[in-house]
């Protein structure tokens, strides 16, 4: 076998993407799970499996082998409900920095972690480089502030001697994505979809993402950021080529800003009352509504071989995919 990874987040959409391109690599993977994680689609792969979650520490100490060459840490929480701000901060800052000790205690030489380009905040009318100060610090959006500070984490806290690379993808398409932008196949298949926010999007494919990953253990720069970023498009752009992928004809309107911060503000009073949890919140409304935003993946380019794969292709392949599984 090849070098040794430990894997977090490895039953989550980019997780299965990466696990399936070590293997085909010949490494030796380990990964984690929570006993509630749906391990499905990798229980076929010739893969270790270890139980246990990183917000426990103990558990890392038992899972995470002594000699581990490189951490992949994947595992986050993408809430964008205020209602779960508690949960998202254990996960996204006191789980990341459970890795960063253990991953140092286990003298593992190389740590890639996984933010996300929210890291730099709700931007807007503004081109996004990795020298650009990010301001995820100063934002009332709890996934954007929780994955700024899990970098600060990485950055302060691993050890000079362990190399630490950051992957910041933006909206993440292809294979096995069931539970991120993959939903809107369904909403538009069911007709829950009223209409389309007036933001930009910047849609990127797994494959890439997961392969920029696997190039980064020996291409990317210690201490360096990478945005992962794709197609840039407004998301109405975006549900059409869905909405067409799909055979749909009926495509939903946009819908002005102003009214769907009302109706995130209605939701959520109807969601307190209900104690239930609202569909649309004005965390995800603020983020869909971004415009005269754009991110450049130059860097990553250049130093990754990192490669921007067209909208449609990516939303084309999700949708095969999901036919193939007999999900739509």
């Amino acid at each position: 076998m090849g070098r040794k990874a430990f894997v977090t987040g490895g039953t989550g959409f980019i997780g299965i993407n990466l696990l399936e391109l070590l293997v085909q690599k010949n490494w030796d993977v380990t990964v984690l799970h929570r006993p509630s994680s749906d391990t499905r689609w990798i229980r076929q792969l010739p893969v270790h499996f270890t139980t246990g979650s990183i917000t426990d520490l103990s558990s890392l100490e038992k899972a995470v082998p002594d000699d581990t060459d490189v951490i992949f840490h994947l595992a986050g929480d993408t809430n964008l409900w205020r209602g779960h701000n508690d949960r998202q901060r254990r996960v996204n800052v006191e789980g990341t920095a459970n890795m960063v000790q253990i991953a140092g205690k286990k003298g593992v030489r190389v740590f890639i972690h996984t933010s996300s380009t929210s890291a730099w905040g709700t931007m807007s009318g503004k081109r996004v480089t990795e020298q650009l100060p990010q301001e995820g610090h100063a934002s009332r959006v709890n996934y954007e502030l929780t994955k700024w500070e899990g970098e600060q984490i990485v950055l302060e806290q691993a050890p000079d001697s362990m190399k630490v690379v950051i992957l910041n993808p933006a909206a993440v398409t292809g294979p096995y994505d069931l539970k991120n932008w993959g939903r809107l196949f369904f909403a538009l298949r069911d007709g829950k979809l009223p209409g389309t926010p007036d933001g930009i999007i910047s849609v990127n494919h797994v494959r890439e993402v997961a392969q920029a990953h696997l190039s980064a253990v020996d291409k990317g720069r210690d201490r360096e950021r990478y945005i992962l970023a794709g197609e840039d498009c407004r998301f109405s752009e975006f549900v059409a080529e869905i909405a067409h992928a799909s055979g749909i004809e009926s495509v939903p309107k946009r819908i002005p800003t102003p009214l769907l911060k009302f109706l995130a503000s209605v939701q959520g009073v109807v969601a307190a009352l209900r104690r239930t949890e609202p569909s649309l919140t004005p965390e995800l409304v603020k983020i869909m509504t971004r415009s005269n935003l754009s991110f450049s993946s130059q860097k990553a380019i250049e130093e990754l071989n990192y490669q921007i794969i067209p909208m449609k292709q990516s939303v084309r392949e999700t949708y095969r995919w999901l036919k193939s599984e007999e999900l739509l």
